[in-house]
């Protein structure tokens, strides 16, 4: 219950499911050109590492006193 009041789990859990969704756009649609830059790849990627990121300073963040 304790993380699904940080803020930080759920931009985790938003980035985390755009960007794999955007990941595997990019695997099954090529670039126009061959030799140009995959955009869903690359942004999925990033989306995906921020979302590993905010969970877990989510998850390793000390317990509040309250």
């Amino acid at each position: 219950m304790r993380l699904l009041e940080d803020l930080r789990f759920i931009i985790g859990l938003l980035f985390g499911i755009i960007g794999v969704m955007v990941l595997v756009a990019g695997f099954f649609n090529p670039p126009a050109m061959p030799g140009e830059l995959n955009a869903d790849l690359v942004g999925g990627a990033v989306m995906t590492a921020f979302a590993v990121l905010m969970l877990a300073l989510a998850i390793l963040a000390p317990p509040k006193d309250r």
